[in-house]
């Protein structure tokens, strides 16, 4: 493996709104600029259900754009097909295990956002997490090129998160 890279990790509590200026860094990141954006994850327990919902740039961006991030967001079949694709053991991104232990992490209403990129700091994608009232809770470089790779630093910053 070549440069490090850096995870970022940014926890929202309940009650965050997201209304899309995550996937909008997202997609800035990977079209350029100064962070390259190798590996995402997002991980919640919806607020009503206590339903887990996970997506991933291996499944939710199978499709090579970011249309499924924005499905995941807006319609809740979607959702729920996005999820069990995100968690199917074949999908080639973070293990099943894993995002059912950050998961377990989440009380209702609350997520997990981890991030795996190169170049500096991705500022558009700081100042969404703001915007959404989450916070930065890890950011270590990190020997990755997906975070399926680095899966005890995700998990110690969950586990982290849900201590504090």
């Amino acid at each position: 493996m070549s440069a490090l890279a850096h995870l970022r990790v940014y926890r929202f509590g309940p009650g965050a709104v997201f209304e899309g200026g995550l996937v909008g860094a997202l997609e800035r990141m990977k079209l350029g600029g100064g962070a390259k954006l190798l590996d995402a994850l997002f991980v919640a327990h919806d607020a009503s259900s206590g339903a887990l919902a996970a997506v991933d740039l291996a499944s939710g961006g199978a499709d090579g754009t970011f249309a499924s991030m924005l499905d995941f967001r807006l319609d809740a079949g979607r959702r729920r097909a996005i999820t069990e694709r995100t968690i199917a053991e074949h999908h080639g991104g973070v293990p099943r295990p894993l995002i059912e232990e950050i998961a377990a992490t989440l009380e209702a209403g609350a997520a997990i956002f981890a991030v795996l990129h190169t170049g500096g700091t991705p500022s558009a994608l700081d100042d969404a997490v703001a915007r959404c009232h989450g916070r930065l809770i890890a950011d270590h470089p990190v020997d990755a090129r997906a975070l399926a790779q680095i899966g005890p630093q995700l998990r110690a910053a969950a586990v982290a998160a849900a201590a504090r």
